[in-house]
């Protein structure tokens, strides 16, 4: 994970003390987290695998389904923003620990669900619990990374979603199909089994992980002060970090731009990936849980590939809103492809490995491409704001597809989200990027001033 520099402000460290300081830093932070978001997805799309199962023992239609995947996202979206406050005020350490334990948790007890309004109860906690996760890992590498070496860490960071949909399709097609101990079902051992390593990780989390950079005796004084000087001249000192202040980033129209860009491709990504396991059966209907779940891998492989390609084409790139958008492009192909060729299972396949591609690929670029957007003030609450708001986009995503659904159906409700992914293509190439600061280095234009201007 060694990663030249992104720049070059005033610093007593040569380049390859640069090189070697950047290196310590993202071995032995950036595994710690991943390792915790690939849980976090795991958790959270788990129901996908588990709706094989708890579909027919419960009786939950495909509409019903959507409901209970989409309902995590209402609470996220009302928790986030105090979630990332909270994270400020008790320290990362802390609070990712806490927010692991309570998912995992909630996960657990999701094993003994006995009718769909509990499942329901179960989501919502789910989405309360894990609020703030994700966003505050973004705002905690905002305090590790420069621009450039961060556009990197983000994409090794992201990599945990197609990674999760990976195993989660692997783990759930086997534990559906090998499991069933004490007489318990083994969707049912699918929420207990996912849901244990997210309160163990919690441990580790709290145990390792440093609050910050001046906390992390293992980083060497010198490697310490060229840090706080190197992002200081990017992002300035965010003197005024009040809550008045940061809660001024909800007016930043760059904020909202983003948000709503968000809001559009989540509701055509989580469309498709919460589907997918019925997306595959309903191309092939002959195939057991194992069958979905290694077919459900081929997207995600493909997905993982491309993900870490615009991360690298993100380091260095001067206007990354391009890597935003040829990703989201094919997605919407992708996706209209499946729909067109659903009668054709080798096609088909092929056609929701371009989606996978487009679903997950445009992530390193975009989040780059956020953190440099806002100030230090703004950046814990813009966060937030932009990913809550987003994933309003995994409420109306799945609901849409389980309402439109026809039957057993599923594609006939995936046409909202390719027009979603279409339009949060245009909505992306509107963005206009904030000009760029003298010393910001090489890595993409340094975060502007806090006063919400015109729409960027």
């Amino acid at each position: 994970m060694t990663h030249a520099s992104s720049g070059t402000p005033a610093t007593t460290l040569d380049e390859a003390g640069q090189r070697a300081a950047v290196s310590r830093i993202s071995w032995r932070i950036l595994p710690l987290i991943a390792v915790g978001y690939v849980i976090a997805y795991v958790d959270r799309t788990n129901i996908g695998f588990a709706q094989l199962g708890m579909g027919t023992e419960l009786g939950i239609k495909a509409a019903a389904y959507g409901l209970a995947a989409s309902i995590f996202f209402v609470a996220y979206f009302f928790f986030e923003v105090p979630s990332n406050l909270l994270l400020r005020r008790f320290g990362a350490r802390a609070w990712l620990a806490r927010i692991m334990a309570t998912w995992g948790i909630i996960t657990v007890i999701t094993g003994f669900t006995t009718n769909v309004q509990m499942l329901y109860v179960m989501r919502f906690l789910l989405g309360v619990a894990e609020a703030g996760f994700f966003p505050g890992i973004i705002v905690y590498l905002t305090l590790w990374f420069r621009s450039g070496d961060r556009a990197v860490a983000l994409g090794w960071l992201v990599l945990a979603q197609p990674v999760s949909f990976l195993c989660g399709g692997l783990l759930g097609g086997l534990i559906l199909d090998h499991t069933g101990w004490f007489g318990m079902a083994g969707w049912r051992w699918l929420f207990i089994l996912t849901g244990v390593p997210a309160v163990l990780m919690a441990v580790v989390t709290y145990v390792f992980l440093p609050n910050s950079p001046a906390t992390a005796r293992w980083l060497a004084p010198a490697d310490r002060d060229w840090l706080r000087g190197s992002l200081e001249a990017e992002q300035g000192t965010g003197h005024d970090e009040g809550v008045r202040a940061q809660l001024a980033a909800l007016r930043n129209p760059r904020v909202l731009h983003l948000a709503a860009t968000h809001l559009a491709l989540a509701i055509g990504t989580y469309g498709f990936n919460l589907f997918l396991p019925l997306i595959i059966k309903q191309i092939n209907p002959a195939y057991s849980a194992t069958n979905i779940g290694f077919t459900a891998a081929i997207p995600y492989v493909c997905a993982a590939l491309a993900l870490l390609g615009t991360a690298q084409l993100s380091k260095r790139a001067r206007e990354r809103k391009y890597l935003v958008a040829v990703p989201l492009a094919m997605g919407a192909v992708g996706l209209a492809a499946v729909i067109a060729l659903r009668d054709h299972p080798g096609p088909a396949v092929v056609a929701l490995a371009i989606t996978g591609i487009g679903a997950f690929a445009w992530l390193p670029p975009f989040w780059a491409l956020t953190t440099d957007s806002l100030s230090r003030t703004h950046a814990a609450v813009g966060i937030a704001a932009i990913n809550s708001i987003g994933n309003l986009g995994g409420f109306f995503g799945p609901y849409i597809v389980g309402k439109e659904t026809d039957g057993d159906t599923v594609t006939a409700g995936l046409l909202i989200p390719v027009v979603s992914l279409a339009v949060s293509v245009v909505l992306i190439l509107l963005w206009r990027s904030p000009a760029r600061q003298p010393g910001s280095g090489t890595g993409g234009p340094a975060p502007v001033a806090d006063a919400p201007a015109t729409a960027r």
